[in-house]
């Protein structure tokens, strides 16, 4: 029993047992003494479940009370301190309160270690402690949640002004494609706003683009176009694809909050309904394949969903509240759907065979497209061909291409002529000439080929100059040294390497002089 309900009880009892003295009923004394004699005397049920007698002193305590302040004399007082935590100093959780408010996301656990970080002494602060006075405090993760006790109840006033629509998870079926394994189905579902009205929904085996356009595709030849969608903010609703759908059929798009369900409770509702009756039947009904599970859904959505009076409808069932508005309702012809329902990708036509690819399937593009961009359209159900749009203008439809054994002559471009070799072009000679005219760069130092050295020259130097016969470490040193760095002059390296052997020897290791010329290119090249 709750607390509150406690006390009343409580302040209930006391009255019973004093209510003859204070109804009005006894007004002699003597009488009045003989009645409180066989209060005193007789044994009462208290509340607790104990029976025994009222002591005298509490029998007057509770006179006294009634007299003075009537019945709410009668209940227990709430202690001042009742709740508050000995253990917690309050400074200490009124800046734990703080910390939960600035961020209600924030674990006890994190508040914990914040309060630390600010120097504050945490040993005695205990994660349930602190957890039980935030709820006290009323400093809960779900009472801090934005928007709370802010929405408001609405309703359209006509059928198709809006529609929801949301992807909830459906129940656990046989997988097709692993008959060993189970796989969790989606049910993808829109609502008619004003009627509830569900306008089409269906069992998919994923929530992906290409079921979201069937399903919607559906509602639209079922329900007619329409004015605008209250949707979910996940991926298959925010893609370019859907928007430019809504876009050609003149649907306006409006996203939910992230993480704000209150915002579309009608779809959440129907989904509850559904979970609480068709789920748990399904589950026991053992359901083999989608087809079955859709064609049993359809039949539950029929007889117990749009037949039933709505209890927010005046009495009124989804169906009946739709026929009211039957003249709102705007029709989508099958064209019109096919137009639009369609999935969108830009593609490249194969420069080489003029086919283009879209999901793992070729289509034959004419040769005049090869190497151009296009925008590929097609249905997701009607996979055999696709559209080829180009600058928002239908050009082709590309069937499936097909391997044969043979090949095909293609009509089309007509490759070109070549020219016959040995003919010149008069453009090529006139271009090549035109580079001899002029001034020559004389930025460029002018080099003697005979005074750069070949790799096998470099070589020789080093050997002349130091004396040595090398190893293959060193000879690798030598040859690195000699691709990172040349070329070079061979006055340059005589130069550096006879100084360094002047000064040094010419028994250093061989780094040494690679050091020396190193350093001798970096300041005067090479």
């Amino acid at each position: 029993m709750h607390k509150k309900d406690i006390r009343q009880e409580t302040a209930l009892f006391r009255y019973g047992v004093i209510a003859r003295l204070v109804s009005g009923r006894t007004a002699e004394r003597d009488e009045v003494m003989v009645l409180r004699e066989q209060i005193l005397s007789t044994e009462w049920d208290y509340p607790d479940g104990t029976k025994k007698l009222v002591p005298e002193r509490t029998l007057r305590h509770w006179l006294r009370r009634y007299r003075k302040h009537g019945f709410i004399g009668l209940h227990d007082e709430f202690r001042n301190d009742k709740g508050v935590s000995k253990a917690i100093p309050k400074d200490v959780m009124d800046r734990a309160e703080r910390l939960r408010r600035e961020n209600s996301k924030r674990s006890v656990r994190t508040i914990i270690k914040l309060l630390k970080a600010e120097g504050v002494d945490t040993s005695l602060v205990k994660e349930r402690t602190l957890a039980r006075q935030l709820v006290r405090r009323r400093a809960t993760k779900k009472l801090l949640k934005k928007g709370l006790g802010s929405y408001q109840r609405w309703e359209q006033l006509y059928v198709n002004d809006m529609w929801q629509s949301d992807v909830s998870h459906g129940i656990w079926l046989r997988d097709p494609q692993n008959p060993s394994k189970s796989k969790l189905t989606k049910l993808i579902a829109f609502l008619d706003d004003a009627s509830r009205v569900i306008t089409h929904a269906e069992f998919y085996w994923n929530e992906q683009l290409p079921s979201l356009l069937d399903c919607y595709g559906k509602a639209l030849l079922k329900r007619g176009r329409p004015c605008r969608l209250l949707l979910d903010n996940g991926s298959i609703y925010r893609s370019k694809t859907f928007a430019v759908m809504c876009a050609e059929l003149g649907v306006e798009l409006a996203f939910c909050r992230p993480r704000s369900p209150q915002g579309k409770g009608k779809i959440e509702r129907f989904f509850l309904t559904a979970q609480q009756s068709f789920f748990n039947e399904a589950y026991k009904a053992g359901i083999e394949s989608l087809s079955e599970l859709n064609n049993l859904f359809e039949g539950w959505l029929k007889s117990e969903y749009h037949d039933c009076v709505h209890s927010e409808l005046d009495g009124r069932t989804p169906v009946e509240r739709w026929r009211k508005d039957i003249e709102h309702v705007s029709i989508v012809t099958p064209d019109e759907l096919r137009r639009s329902v369609m999935m969108r990708e830009s593609r490249t036509i194969n420069m080489n065979t003029a086919t283009v690819s879209v999901n793992a399937r070729e289509y034959q593009a004419s040769p005049d497209l090869a190497g151009q961009i296009v925008e590929v359209r097609w249905h997701p159900n009607h996979i055999a061909s696709v559209e080829l749009w180009m600058g928002g203008e239908f050009i082709e439809v590309a069937d499936e291409f097909e391997v044969k054994p043979w090949v095909e002559r293609r009509t089309g471009r007509q490759d070109e002529e070549e020219p016959v070799n040995g003919v010149p072009h008069e453009s090529s000679r006139n271009y090549l000439h035109s580079l001899t005219v002029g001034n020559p760069d004389t930025g460029l130092i002018k080099t003697k080929g005979n005074e750069l050295l070949t790799n096998e020259q470099f070589f020789d130097l080093f050997t002349h100059y130091l004396k040595r016969v090398f190893i293959a470490e060193e000879l690798e040193l030598i040859g690195r040294f000699f691709r990172e760095f040349a070329p070079f002059r061979k006055s340059k390296i005589e130069s550096t390497l006879g100084r360094a052997v002047e000064v040094k020897g010419n028994e250093l290791h061989l780094r040494y002089y690679l050091e020396q010329l190193e350093a001798s290119i970096r300041q005067g090249g090479n």
